[in-house]
């Protein structure tokens, strides 16, 4: 009987070894980090002006490169030529939209399941982005999931946000957010954390506050409370862009459970609190409205929702917005550009 005993307890410490281990650095709650900016070599010359007067933003959730499946029962383990290839079309699209300023989420810094690549970096590289901002949100030395077979387990994880820019990063602070309550503690030892990435960018002589994000997806009542501290944070710090995946649906949505996924957005105020921000959304509601299909960014195998959003400052003109399809990612990519000053060519000589 002892002998059982001890090896009953044996096994409960080695489990509980193993969790702590494999779940370090164990960050459960809310926490505010001073971020580094890397400078990076590009590949191609970046030649920016000097005083620009239109910049463009563009928010994408990379979903891991893997695309469809990336979380949950159906996903299996992919080789490096896949995620090369991956990258390979994530540069040409990036190329191809040009945006001044990339706001990402759901990028692979250090991550087994995706070979180590760190794609934020690859991208700026070769893409043309001197400044990167990474937010390492999820991070642990092993994630035991999908839980069966063991050959499909993510492994070690360093994953999150990340802004790539053509002009200066001055400052980076990233703010994680508390893990849903409703979860058991064991389980939010490996979730991921949502975030706030704060960057200042300088364009010119102007100097613009930046938040990028990526809000709860499964927890209505905990993604309320994230925009919430949003509209909190803005009123105190005047901020000219937030961009991202905000996990939830426009007011005037027609369509908000019953979807080929289990979410369910009845009730879901957040995107009415967000409102409360003052911010403008760069399609806004009553656009939104004349053509749901056309704003869709989920999934990208057949877009039914609005998941993806940019907001900006009164102060700031917003000249176009546009929803860019591709199959890299299970999101579409969102990009809008913005006059910040009067064009400097005289318009007579056109």
């Amino acid at each position: 009987m002892k002998v059982i005993i001890v090896i009953f307890f044996l096994i409960v410490a080695g489990l509980i070894g193993f969790m702590l281990w494999a779940s370090r650095p164990w960050t459960l709650h809310e926490r505010k980090l001073v971020g580094e900016i890397i400078n990076i070599e590009p590949d191609i010359m970046v030649d920016m002006p000097e005083h620009p007067t239109v910049v463009k933003v563009m928010t994408w959730n990379m979903g891991f490169l893997y695309g469809m499946g990336s979380v949950g029962p159906g996903y299996e383990s992919k080789d490096s030529a896949f995620y090369q290839a991956k990258i390979e079309q994530t540069i040409k699209l990036v190329q191809e939209a040009g945006p001044d300023i990339l706001c990402l989420q759901e990028v692979d810094f250090e991550s087994a399941r995706s070979h180590f690549f760190d794609a934020a970096k690859i991208v700026a590289r070769r893409a043309g982005y001197p400044y990167v901002a990474e937010a390492p949100s999820w991070e642990a030395n092993y994630i035991p999931f999908p839980y069966w077979p063991f050959s499909r387990h993510f492994g070690r994880m360093k994953s999150g946000g990340a802004v790539l820019s053509k002009y200066p990063l001055l400052d980076h602070q990233i703010q994680f957010l508390e893990k849903p309550m409703g979860q058991p503690w064991w389980y939010n030892l490996f979730y991921l954390h949502r975030y706030f990435q704060k960057v200042t960018v300088q364009i010119g002589d102007k100097k613009y506050k930046l938040i990028n994000l990526h809000l709860e997806a499964f927890d209505k009542k905990d993604r309320q409370e994230q925009v919430k501290k949003l509209v909190e944070l803005v009123h105190v710090e005047k901020t000219d862009f937030i961009t991202g995946d905000f996990n939830t649906l426009p007011k005037s949505a027609t369509k908000k459970n019953k979807l080929t996924t289990a979410d369910d957005y009845e009730n879901d105020s957040s995107y009415e609190l967000m409102m409360n921000s003052g911010l403008l959304d760069v399609i806004p509601d009553d656009i939104y409205v004349q053509n749901e299909q056309r704003y869709f960014t989920f999934p990208s195998n057949g877009p039914e929702r609005r998941l993806d959003y940019i907001f900006y400052h009164k102060d700031l003109k917003m000249m176009k917005a546009e929803i860019l399809p591709s199959n890299v990612s299970d999101h579409y990519p969102l990009k809008a550009s913005f006059q910040i000053a009067s064009p400097k060519f005289h318009p007579y000589e056109l």
